[in-house]
Parts: structure tokens; C-alpha cells; sequence
């Protein structure tokens, strides 16, 4: 019954990394088939055609990252509490574990310009799958505050007993696209002459912006396809063997 079980969950793991291995590839395939255009060649478009962009991002009003206070179009900002926790295990005894819990999360963004050689685009942010680099990942040692622990000094000894936990420090990560970098931009061009996200309904269509070249996207994403496509063949075979093995052993 245990291989039965276990066959099925295989298989739906295996349909779950086909299903995201055929998004991922179906996202280089539409990159491979649209053609870059830079802003003096979006007039000949129709409102709705994907276009490519690329060139440096431009803003007379950027945003200010949160904890690095760096110039940005969008940012990503999480604080982090890392800490320990102490529990009885099923034999009664005391282990520690080291757990994290996020304290805050923001997301910002704003309109921004894609300036090539031949002028300005400019981009609306708003429903962008976003890929920004990590421009901060710091961790700050507390260890010596907000611990939650009972305690008693016993001759000038500090003894921690019973559960509770310990608060080791704070991670503070962020992500941003930040003013003056270069940029890639997937989208539709629209009527008013910018660039953002197709129309609702168009799932073929996507809305991509990311601080590496089309070439380093296309070769990463495609190697995770790959990737996940080998492994959905794998748990397709094994879990085909488990249920049969389950049947076997049930009809025996």
C-alpha cells in the first residue's frame, strides 16, 4: 500500500516540473520570436505587439531602496529574524533549532525610461515578472538581545532552562533595478507609446524585466526547462514502478 501511495506522489511531482519546465521553455521560445526594436522603430508597431527593449534605465524621479538608500525604478526590501528555538522532542528531551520568520516586506516601483542610442521608451512596471539582482544581503548579530529564554543565576552562573526562543539577529535582503543600469524589457507596446504588460487574457504573451541580457536569460531559463523536464521523465518512471509494485503486493 506504501509503494502505492508514494508512486502516486511521484507523479504528481513529475507533473508538477513538466508543467513549470514547459512555462519556463515557453517563455524562451517567445523571446527567441520577438525582435528587438529601439524607441525611433516603435511607431511602426500596432498597439499589443510584443516588442523588445533594450538600453539603460532612465529616471528624473527614482525610488530610494530601503536600508542601502540606492536610486532605483523597483526594489524589493525584506527584514528577517533569525532565531533559535528549543523544544522537547518525542522522547522528552531538549533540541534547538534554528528558524527565521520575516518581520517586513515591501515591494516599490515606479514608471521608468529605456534609453538606447535613438531616444526613450518609457516602461509601466505594473504586472512585470521582475528579475533584479541581490544588491544587499547583510546579517546583524543580536545574539545577546531579545532572548525569551527562562533563566536563574545560581552564584553568579546564568542557567537558560525550559523552552522559548532565542533571537540570534536580523538579515536584511534587497533586491532593486537601479537607475543607470542596463535593462531588458519583454512586453506590449500600446497605444500611448509605452511598454508594459499584454492585455488580461493573453497567457502566450508575458511581461519580462530583467538586469540580464536576453542571451544570459535564454540560457539559463532553457537549461532549467531541461532540467525539470529530465526530472518529470524520471518520477514518471519511477512512480509507474512503485504502483505497480503497490498493485502487485496488494493482489499478492
Amino acid at each position: 500500500m506504501a509503494a502505492l501511495i508514494i508512486g502516486v506522489i511521484v507523479l504528481v511531482v513529475g507533473g508538477a516540473l513538466m508543467y513549470f519546465g514547459r512555462r519556463t521553455q515557453a517563455k524562451t521560445n517567445l523571446m527567441r520570436s520577438v525582435a528587438t526594436a529601439n524607441a525611433s522603430e516603435l511607431s511602426d508597431l500596432l498597439p499589443g505587439e510584443m516588442v523588445e527593449l533594450k538600453g539603460t534605465i532612465r529616471c528624473a524621479s527614482p525610488l530610494s531602496a530601503e536600508y542601502v538608500n540606492k536610486a532605483c525604478v523597483w526594489y524589493s526590501a525584506e527584514m528577517t529574524r533569525e532565531y533559535e528555538h528549543r523544544e522537547k522532542d518525542s522522547d522528552g528531551n531538549w533540541e534547538t533549532n534554528r528558524r527565521s520568520e520575516t518581520v517586513s516586506s515591501n515591494k516599490q516601483f515606479t514608471p521608468f525610461f529605456v534609453q538606447d542610442a535613438t531616444g526613450q521608451t518609457q516602461v509601466d512596471l505594473d504586472g512585470a515578472e521582475i528579475d533584479a539582482p541581490v544588491i544587499l544581503d547583510r546579517f546583524e548579530d543580536k545574539a545577546s538581545e531579545g532572548s525569551s529564554r527562562p533563566s536563574i543565576s545560581i552564584g553568579g552562573i546564568s542557567i537558560s532552562g525550559g523552552g522559548g526562543d532565542k533571537t540570534l539577529g536580523y538579515r536584511y535582503k534587497v533586491k532593486a533595478l537601479e537607475t543607470d543600469k542596463p535593462i531588458y524589457v519583454l512586453g506590449a507596446y500600446r497605444e500611448d507609446g509605452t511598454v508594459g504588460a499584454p492585455p488580461e487574457g493573453s497567457k502566450t504573451r508575458k511581461f519580462i524585466v530583467s538586469h540580464r541580457t536576453e542571451e544570459q536569460l535564454r540560457t539559463a531559463w532553457g537549461k532549467s526547462a531541461y532540467r525539470m523536464g529530465l526530472a518529470a521523465i524520471a518520477c514518471a518512471i519511477i512512480g509507474v514502478i512503485l504502483i505497480v509494485v503497490g498493485i502487485v503486493l496488494l493482489v499478492v
